[in-house]
């Protein structure tokens, strides 16, 4: 299976697998273009409350936030080099080793426009 484009940020190598597990699974299950980037970052409790103040007007922290270069999925390029957009997750705010795969997967449908 090709690995998918993806760039970790702050993510301990152990986790890293579990995410890129979830990724390539969730790229092969919804026919998603191998070559589309995804950008995950690990960010304090602090930086994942700014973030939500800033783009969703709630002045608290939160677990995950996504955000989606594309409104829909069918916009999304199904061949080249096509960035999907970033999720962001707080590693304070959740147990890491019980949600860790329902937040990426989670995430990863609000950036090809399914909203659950």
């Amino acid at each position: 299976m090709k690995k998918v484009n993806i760039v970790l940020k702050n993510i301990p190598d152990d986790v890293a697998g579990i995410i890129l597990k979830e990724v390539n699974g969730f790229y092969l299950d919804n026919q998603i273009n191998p070559d589309a980037l995804l950008n995950v970052a690990f960010v304090s409790k602090d930086e994942i409350q700014s973030l939500n103040k800033k783009y969703r007007h709630k002045n608290k922290p939160t677990d995950v936030l996504s955000f989606p270069i594309w409104k829909e999925r069918s916009l999304i390029p199904k061949k080249g080099k096509v960035a999907l957009g970033d999720i962001i997750i707080c590693p304070e705010q959740t147990e890491i080793d019980k949600n860790l795969k329902m937040l990426v997967r989670h995430s990863l449908n609000h950036l090809i426009g399914i909203h659950i």
